[in-house]
């Protein structure tokens, strides 16, 4: 199960790579899904998720479940939720200047840029939930590492 994993990965680091040069060396390339070219950036976005989260399980070492617990696993789980948290901030923001500040639908509106700031206060909120994180689970290793010595 290992080496599919790794393989998935590297399959989808390749794509990932490719649409990254794909859109920066064609200016013709386009993906539109739905409504604009930002459901691009979202998608090549999952898929270096993906490859990152398939790395990470495939290559933890099994012997670091002891000492260091799933380090691999859990930085990806933590840019994953951040991700996920900047996507949700974004909409949020922008859906809530679009309705109070350009309620009249109007194309020059600058709600994006308040949600762009919403998303930069969210990450700065992931940040602080990772350090919050990792220092609970240092203390319940060091905990648990002292309960065993004695």
């Amino acid at each position: 199960m290992r080496k599919v994993r790794l393989g998935a990965a590297v399959v989808l680091a390749v794509f990932f790579t490719w649409l990254v040069w794909r859109a920066s060396t064609d200016d013709g390339f386009r993906f539109i899904w739905n409504r604009d070219e930002g459901e691009f950036v979202v998608f090549v976005g999952a898929v270096g998720l993906a490859s990152l989260v398939l790395h990470a399980t495939g290559l933890q070492p099994r012997g670091f479940a002891q000492g260091g617990g799933r380090w691999m696993v859990r930085a990806v789980a933590y840019i994953c939720g951040a991700v996920a948290l900047m996507l949700l901030a974004l909409g949020a923001g922008t859906a809530y200047y679009d309705a109070t500040d350009c309620p009249s639908g109007d194309s020059d509106c600058l709600s994006l840029l308040g949600g762009m700031v919403w998303s930069l206060v969210s990450l700065a909120v992931s940040a602080v939930v990772v350090v919050v994180i990792e220092l609970v689970l240092w203390r319940r290793r060091r905990n648990t590492a002292a309960n065993r010595a004695r």
